[in-house]
């Protein structure tokens, strides 16, 4: 209980103390309109002084009460009650601390000036009947005010769940288009694997001397291709070694795929998600072959080729740009100068 009411009024925000001090000060100069009647001369510090530490000295006790309730549990069936509980026994409790420090301090009020002008007693006494009134004088205006701050309080709740939705909706998301982008990994283009087949069969038959480097080649892409059981995600260098074997693969079969050249600096074990590059490479074979490839890896990563007008922002580059800025990542492409790049920036 002690540690609940420590931690509370440990967690007074600004904004919520601002509140109170700022209705404090208005109740307190809501009487110093009778200045402009009165003549109060030397004593007009004192009464200024007077009319804003009483007000200020009731918004303290009632934001110490207010404060172990607006901190209990948001989803309590009975925090509303407890609001109100806590309000009007901070509304009593401060009636019943301003009274006492009314009477001790040596500074007169507007209404003792008033009533000592007319030869009458102060205005504060000890009534029970002044004090149920003015407690309720001051319970009214402050569960407004602890209405308004609970509303902002229920606001904030509501908009910090919404942004956790969409934040979990997001990784969601990632994780699902990572699984969908493995499944990718792990296909093999059948008819490819089927003439690879052929291929190194018919070398075998030929008694070509190249027989068993092509079978190599084919076993070397098919371990490259296939999902590594063991291994999460992939990295900037597999990525690259898969590449290096589809182009191998594809000389193999009397194709003409281009030249690759790779410079992965430091950043060979950087994580990438699968079937980013390859796509890109597959539909630069597609659209023309060219004759040179490569990556680069610096702050960003470059997947080049010799060849212009390979931006065109067809089906399928447009569902690759899709899954990269899923992974809150970017893919740019310039094309000009008898080659093409396209730039990946990923998330950092």
């Amino acid at each position: 209980m002690i540690r609940h009411l420590l931690g509370s009024w440990r967690s007074l925000r600004g904004e919520e103390a601002l509140a109170f001090v700022v209705a404090a000060l208005l109740f307190g100069a809501i009487d110093l309109a009778a200045l402009l009647e009165m003549n109060v001369g030397d004593e007009l510090p004192q009464v200024l002084a007077r009319h804003f530490i009483v007000p200020i000295v009731s918004g303290v006790v009632l934001v110490l009460c207010w404060l172990p309730a607006a901190r209990s549990s948001p989803i309590h069936p009975q925090r509303r009650q407890r609001l109100v509980l806590a309000t009007l026994l901070g509304s009593v409790l401060s009636i019943a601390i301003v009274y006492p420090l009314a009477d001790a301090l040596p500074w007169r009020s507007l209404c003792d000036i008033y009533a000592a002008s007319k030869g009458k007693p102060r205005c504060m006494t000890m009534r029970p009947v002044a004090l149920i009134g003015d407690a309720l004088w001051v319970f009214m205006p402050a569960l407004m005010i602890v209405g308004v701050l609970e509303f902002r309080t229920v606001r904030r709740r509501q908009a910090q769940a919404a942004q956790d939705l969409l934040r979990e909706h997001s990784q969601l998301r990632r994780h699902a288009l990572a699984a969908r982008l493995a499944a990718l990994q792990a296909q093999v283009d059948p008819a490819l694997l089927f003439d690879a087949l052929v291929s190194v069969e018919q070398a075998y038959d030929r008694h070509d001397p190249a027989a068993s480097a092509r079978l190599e080649r084919l076993i070397r892409h098919l371990r490259v291709a296939l999902p590594r059981l063991r291994e999460a995600g992939a990295t900037l260098g597999g990525e690259a070694e898969l590449i290096a074997s589809y182009l191998d693969l594809l000389r193999d079969l009397n194709g003409t795929p281009p030249a690759f050249d790779v410079d992965l600096g430091t950043r060979s074990a950087t994580p990438l998600p699968p079937m980013l590059l390859l796509p890109l490479v597959q539909r630069a074979l597609r659209l023309g072959p060219p004759a040179q490839c490569w990556l680069r890896a610096g702050t960003v990563i470059t997947l080049g080729f010799d060849r212009e007008g390979l931006c065109a922002d067809d089906g399928e580059l447009a569902a690759l740009r899709e899954r990269v800025a899923a992974l809150d990542a970017r893919l740019v492409c310039h094309s000009g100068n008898g080659r093409t790049e396209f730039i990946l920036e990923l998330a950092s």
